[in-house]
Order: structure tokens, then sequence, then C-alpha cells
């Protein structure tokens, strides 16, 4: 706010025009505050309203704060208590009001509290000081029900504020209101609600156990421990998220937090989970309690965008230790997306005990099939477009009108809490009466109907599918990395699949890379570190010869060699057996070349998963392999050896075919004196298979050597049989 030179304040007479109106609405009482088309130049917050609800001779004060959101400035800015005399009176008229802009009702200003408690400047009315863009200011105005026209007991009334002022170059007008729902109640005023208490947050601990901040051990001090408090000390419905429980369960152990660069520190929260624990262990046991998917996670989006399939690792994600894994499953649709194909998907692939929506109206009661039971949650307060629910006393008004309304009619009455200003909203007052989720769900009637097919979006969407997948495909090798049992490997993909579906998420993006960050950068080579020699010299055709590896990240890796071979023809290397190296240890691991030839071939190596996904760290060296001559000597006499062998092994055999021949014919061969044939020679070297009786021989083997056929010998060949 400025001060004004005297130079340019307003004209005497306009500054009388203007006070003269004040004076004239004081004597009057009250004036008609026109609905405007005008664009709002002022943001009014409420910050308070006390009280909430009240008889009505008890006054009711507002307080908030205006901040001149235009580009202009503007003088003698005055807020005044605003009020509608028209009572509302049911449920309908309420979600009509929920739904209207903040210039609906036209209701009127009131100036007639003593002492003129029911406006307040802030900005002087002589206009020495300006209201400048971006400043802003509090304020606080008084209001008596009965003064104002609000005398029926038992009833809602919108109230709230209106703020004047005279932009520059503009008239004197309304430039923001704000509004707020009241209960006028007397002794006979009564009214039941449900509050269920939601113990969910976002997922904060990455796939290498540490945690990327501190946010979970505040939240714990500032909003989780006050929901499990209020959860002991009224009759409220816990839904807790098994995910939750895991990641305090893991701070209470001792846990670090992520530094700068890789670095780690001891985090601070231990005790603070351990008493969290304390708190809400006994609520799981209870009979008041259901689990929420795990991660909280957005199922129903999920079926929505056409992905049923992550229903399964959400279904699988929760460890049977959890405290809450034996729990009926609850699903929750404050975003209002359950319709009749995703509900039946649902029931079938997760058969949730029940699920607590704003896609159906909570008048039509219930509605059960195939064992879920799906009931209408009371408005969502939360929907950025109600100008009544921006603050917390407007939703703790509007929650307090609901509760009344609908009790009226008898509507169960059902409000999901999940913040400190939730638990302060659903306070009980003397005619609110909380209840058990399990009260509303027997008293409520059949009937609730969903919608028919949605074609509205959700937030699951657009590349984050890709990025959800590669969670999952990462989460596996960060498993087979660690050398993870196939049911432990099974369980850590699922959690992290189901958390990436956390219906707490806002950046889905920025987080998948901030909790699989450790396993990203191991798989890039980072903390792996694999060293070679840059040649090796093979004095034969295999031989073994070392690499080594050394880890420096925080866990055991179970890692092989896999080389790649410039000419694989001339020289390869198998992949190595896999190793399991501590941290902070280097180990030796051998590998094997095989050699077919003299040369030098070129080599890449690099570390890879027991699966096979490369880990990027990598090295090169050549292998040179020399002796391959004497080898290929050794060859050579060998075969020479072999033929030399058949050779002679051949001649006998001819020799002693010819023998029996001629003993057949009674002849000898010339020059030679006839011999008692050496059957033990035959039978060693003569392994030509005999002809059968009648048949001849039509080829000639061509080994070099001249062999008799029936042609040679036509007696022998008429006979018709050889001698035995």
């Amino acid at each position: 706010m400025t001060n004004v030179s005297p130079t340019s304040r307003l004209r005497p007479a306009a500054w009388l025009l203007g006070l003269l109106m004040v004076f004239a609405t004081v004597i009057v009482g009250s004036s008609p505050a026109q609905a405007r088309s005008e664009t709002e130049l002022v943001k009014v917050a409420i910050t308070s309203v006390s009280p909430p609800t009240g008889d009505a001779k008890t006054p009711i004060t507002i307080k908030g704060t205006v901040t001149n959101t235009s580009s202009v400035p503007m003088t003698w800015v005055q807020t005044s208590f605003w009020r509608s005399q028209d009572q509302i009176n049911d449920t309908r008229e309420l979600s009509d009001l929920l739904a209207s802009p903040a210039t609906v009702p036209v209701g009127m200003r009131w100036y007639g509290e003593p002492n003129e408690a029911s406006i307040f400047n802030i900005t002087d009315p002589e206009a020495n000081q300006t209201f400048e863009p971006g400043d802003s200011g509090s304020f606080t105005v008084t209001g008596t029900p009965a003064q104002m026209g609000l005398t029926s007991p038992n009833a809602v009334y919108a109230i709230g504020v209106h703020v004047q002022a005279s932009p520059e170059d503009q008239p004197r007008r309304t430039v923001g209101r704000a509004r707020v729902l009241t209960v006028l109640s007397d002794t006979h005023t009564s009214a039941n609600l449900a509050p269920v208490i939601v113990l969910s947050a976002r997922p904060t601990r990455r796939i290498d156990g540490t945690f990327t901040d501190e946010t979970l051990s505040n939240d714990i001090t500032r909003r989780l421990k006050p929901l499990a408090e209020a959860a002991h000390t009224r009759n409220a419905t816990v839904l807790v998220d098994p995910s939750l429980i895991d990641d305090v369960r893991a701070m209470a152990s001792g846990y670090r937090v992520a530094g700068k660069g890789s670095a780690t520190v001891k985090g601070k929260g231990q005790q603070v989970a351990k008493e969290w624990l304390d708190l809400v262990t006994p609520l799981l046991t209870a009979g008041q309690a259901y689990r929420l998917p795990y991660g909280n996670a957005d199922v129903i989006g999920a079926i929505r965008q056409g992905r049923p399939n992550v229903l399964l690792p959400v279904k699988h994600a929760v460890d049977p230790s959890n405290p809450a894994a034996k729990l009926p499953l609850a699903v929750i649709d404050p975003a209002a997306q359950l319709d009749t194909p995703s509900f039946k998907t649902l029931a079938k692939e997760l058969s949730p005990a029940l699920v607590l929506t704003c896609a159906a109206s909570a008048r039509d009661g219930v509605h059960e099939e195939s064992g879920t039971k799906v009931l209408g949650l009371a408005d969502t307060p939360r929907a950025d477009d109600h100008p009544q629910s921006n603050s917390d006393p407007q939703r703790r008004g509007m929650l307090l009108s609901q509760a009344l309304l609908m009790t009226h009619e008898s509507i169960p009455t059902a409000t999901l809490v999940t913040t400190v200003n939730d638990v302060q909203a659903t306070a009980p007052v003397g005619w609110l009466h909380l209840q058990n989720l399990s009260t509303v769900l027997s008293r409520a009637k059949s009937g609730l109907q969903l919608q028919g097919t949605l074609t509205d979006s959700t937030t699951l969407k657009g590349s984050w599918w890709r990025v959800q997948h590669d969670i999952g495909v990462d989460t596996d090798d960060w498993s087979n990395l660690l050398g993870d049992s196939p049911k432990t490997a099974s369980l850590t993909s699922a959690k992290f699949v189901s958390r990436s579906l956390s219906a707490s998420l806002q950046d889905r993006e920025a987080w998948a890379a901030d909790v699989m960050r450790p396993a990203a950068e191991a798989m890039a080579g980072k903390g792996l570190v694999l060293h070679s020699a840059p040649q090796f010299v093979m004095s034969s055709s295999s031989n073994e010869f070392p690499l080594t590896v050394t880890n420096s990240l925080n866990e055991t890796v179970h890692v092989k060699v896999v080389v790649s071979s410039e000419n694989p023809q001339r020289i390869d290397i198998p992949d190595t057996r896999v190793v399991a190296i501590q941290p902070g240890e280097t180990q030796t691991i051998k590998f094997s070349p095989k050699a077919s030839s003299n040369g030098v071939v070129e080599m890449q190596a690099h570390l890879s998963t027991p699966s096979g996904r490369t880990l990027g760290s990598h090295a090169s060296f050549v292998v040179k392999a020399t002796q391959m001559d004497d080898v290929g000597w050794i060859i050579i006499v060998v075969s020479a050896l072999v033929l030399i062998i058949v050779t002679v092994l051949r001649i006998r055999q001819v020799t002693a075919s010819s023998r029996r021949q001629a003993k057949t014919s009674g002849e000898s061969p010339a020059g030679e004196v006839p011999t008692t044939p050496d059957p033990t020679a035959d039978d060693i070297f003569d392994t030509t298979p005999a002809s059968s009786a009648g048949e001849s021989s039509e080829s000639t083997p061509d080994d070099g050597f001249a062999h008799r056929t029936d042609k040679d010998n036509p007696a022998e060949s008429q006979s018709g049989a050889s001698q035995p």
C-alpha cells in the first residue's frame, strides 16, 4: 500500500459523494449486492470462521486476507460482511450452490453491526493510500445472524465477505468475493458423519533402500501422526497403504538419505517412525481398517487407460509379512473416474471389499456386486472451481452443512480425511456424531447406479506408460544384479510398478528418475569398473587370463564379463562365469580365449548382469596367438601317419582277397607257393562285406589300386558261389 500525495487525492466532491453513500447504507441497514460480470480484481482468502456453528444470537467473526491480483492500483479497499437470507433446505440446493460462481446467490452486505464491526477498511476512506498490484492486507468482520435476518435453527446459510474498491480510472465497485457455509443450531440439532482416515504418503524410498529426502519423516510429524491420533480418539475407519507401512518400518530400522552425488547421510526420523508404528499397529487389528492398493495405486485410472495388465503386480505387491497384508482391500476414487466397465474389471482382477467413489451420488445408497460394495462419497470439497472450498474454514463449514442435510434425508455421509485440516474440519461438535463406516454401510439402502462408459481422460496418460514399462525392466535387472531369488525379484518389481501408479504423485517422470537413479547409474557402469591389461599372448590354442572388477557400490553385485571379438573365427572368448563381488571389493575374473590360428585380434569386454544386461563398464585389449605353427606341424604329421596306416591296411586287404580267389580256382598266383589261408588276417583286415550268392559287383573302388573283378576270372564268375 502506498500513500497518495495531496495533489493526487480524490476531488472533494467525489469523496463526499462516496461518504454519503456509506452513511445512507448504514441508515437503511442493508443494500443488495448485485451479481456482476466484471472480472474480480482481488483474491479473497478466508482464514478463520469463529464459531463454525452456533445459535442465531452468537456473533460470527470472519478473518482473512485480500490480495490485489490485477494490474491496476486501487483506493479505499473495504471489506464488509455478506450473507444470504435464503436458507439452504436440502442436499440438491447445496450441490447447486457448490457448483455456482461466487456471485451466486445475490445476498446483501451488512453494515449494521455495533461499532461498525461488520466492515473493515484495508486502505483509508480518504484515499490517501493506494492498493498496488501484488499488495495484500488482512481483515476481520463480524455479524450477528439474528440481526442479519438469519433466524431459522437447524438450517444452513451462506455467509461471507465482499470487497469494494475504487480501481484506477474506474468507478467504485465490488472487486472480490468469498463465501462460506454455516449451520445455525439449537438443542434439537443432530447429524451423523463417517470420517474415513486415509494413511498414505508419496513414496520416497529408492530401489536401493535409501530415501530421496526427509519428506516422509517430516510428513509423519506434521500430518500422519495427527491422523493416527485422531483414528484412536474417534470412531473412524482407517484406510492404510501397505507401501507406507513398509517405508516406515525401514525408517524405524535405521535408514539413509540421498546426499550430494552418490553420497548418503544418516536419516533423522528413526524415533519418529517407531512412535508412529506404535500408534498405527493397534489400529490394524481393531476391525475398522482396510488396506489400500500398494502405493495407493490409481487402479481405476489404469483400467480406464486400457492397462488392466498392471493390476497383477499391484495385486501381488504386498509382502505377507506386512501387518496390513491380511486386511480387506478398499479402493478410493476421489477423482470420480469409476464407470461400469472399469468397475467390472476392478472387481474381477482385484476383488476389493469396498470402493468409495465420487462418481456416484451418495443419496442413492450403496451398490453391491461380486462381493464388492460401492459407496458414494459426500461432494468433494477440494474442487478448484468451488470458491467456498478453497480454505480450511470453508471446508469445515461445508462438511457440517453436508452432514446436517444428508442426515435429514437419511443419506450415508462418508468423507475422506487426509490432512490435519481435514481432522479439524471433521472434529465433533455438540450436534455432530461420528460413526464408523461399517455402521453407515449396514444402514444404507441399495440402489446406487454407476455411470456408463466415461470418455474423459485420466492422469495416467501420454508418455507415462513408456516410463512405467522402463521401471519394471530396470527393477528386474537390478534384482538380477543383486542376485535376488526369483521370488524376491518378483516382489520388488511388483512393488515399484505399483508405486509408480500412486495417486499421490504429481510429476511421475521426475519421481521415476529419482527413485530409480541407483539402478540407472549401476546399469550405466557407475560404481563398477572393469580393468584389463592392454594385451594377452597365447602360448597354445587355449589359455586363461585375468580381468579385475572393482565394486564401489553399497551392495554385493553378481556380474560376468562378456567379450566381443573382431574376428571370432580366429580367436573367440566365451562369457566368464558369474561372480559375486562385495562392496568395496576388487575381484579377479578369468577368461579363456579359444584360438584356431595365429594372429592378433582386438577384443571389447564389458560387464553384464547374469541375465545379460550390459552394465556400461567396459575395457579394450588385444589377444595375440603366436604358437599355432607348431600346432599346424603336429596336425600335418598326424595326418601323414593316418594316411600311411590306411594304405598298409588296404594293401593287406587286397592280398588277402587274392589268396582266397586263388584257392577257389585251384591255382596259386604266379611266383607264389600255395599256403593255407590265414583266417586271422582275414578277420582283422578284410573289412569289405562278402557278396551274397548270385550277386556281382558293378563298381570299382577308386582308391589308386588295381582290383580284380569278375571279368578278370570268368570261371569264378560262372561258378555261382565262392569257395568257403
